[in-house]
């Protein structure tokens, strides 16, 4: 009976249902909780207020307000502290999300919570309505469902935890992916520029409109960017002005360009992992429990490290760009290098392992994925399971995530792709 149900459609999408039903009731179960939902909740009530979008005017009143470290604890500077700790640059987004989200914030924060997490409900079952039709990504997978079991089992650990945080990343992808797949050139650029102007990330998959040619999706692109972050204006010109100048000065300028922004345990980025090993009081809470930094060096050494492994991982990208018809590889690459570059990259952030991983697998599965040669990408995709609080303990996880686990197999997936993709090039591109 198991072999039947296995070969069969309908198992598969008994199955498929189950993960679905699970993360649905997962979001909502955390919908009453603290999440990163609320840092846009509470951006897109300063809309109304006034006050500013970033809240950094709490670190200069505080700036001014300290003359010694003591002056820190006085009493008058309780409430300024706490601002600073729980408000200030929690929400590094463009205005635009904020400015989209303020309908929500004339309900409470969990109902408010509850709805966004259905609209990341939506945009994972549309990711997987996509998914479905493999031929679109110029691939043949039988027992499809079954398949894309196997993809979200791979991807758990990066969906609970996006789920968890309440985050935007699932709503970006269905975006950047639907941009890459409509025909339309105006319409697919109206898309990817909605995904930039929501996070700065997806201006990377402009990447793929020029490998594919496509000028008019490009002009479409560069338009509707202008189109969506004046928006706002409509509501308030003087307040979207203000902010837009304060997140490219200040958001963009120095704190996404600054190793030590948020180089916690759980920052698997290149530029937290980089600080964590190398910057003292990177995270002044953590390296010493662990024996970091390992010997300490300059925050510019530190800077140039990052420019040249970056340096090195972007290079072979030139080289692909000049072969044929690898547009979904190209793109996959795109996806992992948005997570590992970035200045920020908590574990929801690799969710966007999601399409790699589905592409991969789907060109691996007609030789036989369990093949001996497949021996090291089956230990890169099980890590991050493995290493899972549910099977090492919170404290063994948490010693993986100090050293930045999810960057090593974020990079392994990345080198393999990259493998795949040059070994059997098409006919060299123009």
């Amino acid at each position: 009976m198991w072999k039947h149900l296995q070969k069969s459609t309908v198992g598969g999408r008994i199955l498929l249902g189950i993960f679905l039903v699970i993360f649905l009731i997962n979001g909502f179960s955390k919908s009453g909780q603290k999440s990163d939902f609320l840092d846009y909740y509470h951006a897109s009530e300063r809309w109304k207020s006034g006050e500013n979008l970033y809240k950094f005017d709490v670190a200069y009143e505080l700036q001014n307000s300290i003359k010694k470290w003591e002056d820190l604890f006085l009493p008058e500077n309780a409430n300024l502290l706490s601002d600073l700790q729980n408000q200030t640059a929690t929400y590094i987004y463009p205005p635009l999300l904020s400015f989209l989200l303020i309908p929500l914030t004339s309900l409470s924060e969990p109902t408010a919570a509850g709805l966004f997490g259905l609209i990341n409900f939506l945009a994972l079952c549309g990711i997987l309505y996509l998914f479905l039709k493999p031929k679109r990504f110029e691939l043949n997978i039988p027992n499809i469902e079954w398949f894309l079991c196997l993809v979200l089992f791979l991807n758990y650990r990066y969906i609970e935890s996006h789920i968890q945080n309440n985050q935007v990343g699932i709503l970006l992808i269905l975006l950047v992916l639907l941009s890459l797949t409509i025909k339309n050139d105006f319409i697919a650029g109206l898309i990817l520029a909605l995904a930039t102007s929501i996070k700065i990330t997806p201006l990377v998959f402009i990447v793929v409109f020029v490998y594919e040619k496509r000028w008019k999706a490009l002009a479409s692109f560069f338009i509707s960017m202008i189109l969506w972050n004046t928006l706002p204006m409509v509501y308030n010109a003087d307040y979207t002005i203000a902010m837009s100048k304060l997140w490219v000065e200040e958001v963009l300028g120095n704190a996404l360009s600054n190793p030590l922004l948020r180089s916690w345990k759980n920052n698997q980025s290149l530029p937290s992992t980089l600080a964590k090993y190398f910057v003292s009081g990177a995270d002044f809470v953590n390296q010493p429990m662990y024996g970091m930094p390992f010997f300490t060096l300059t925050l510019q050494t530190v800077k140039y490290i990052q420019l040249f492994i970056t340096f090195l991982f972007g290079l072979p990208l030139l080289y692909v760009l000049t072969l044929k018809n690898k547009k979904w590889e190209l793109t996959s690459l795109l996806f992992l290098a948005s997570a590992l570059f970035s200045g920020i990259s908590w574990i929801h952030s690799f969710v966007i392992c999601v399409f790699p991983i589905y592409l991969l697998l789907g060109k691996k599965q007609k030789e036989g994925i369990l093949k001996k040669e497949n021996a090291f990408l089956l230990i890169v995709l099980a890590l991050p399971l493995i290493t899972h609080r549910m099977f090492v303990g919170k404290i063994l996880e948490n010693v993986f995530l100090m050293f930045s686990i999810l960057f090593y197999t974020g990079a392994s997936l990345y080198l393999i792709i990259l493998k795949e993709t040059i070994k059997k090039p098409n006919e060299s591109r123009n």
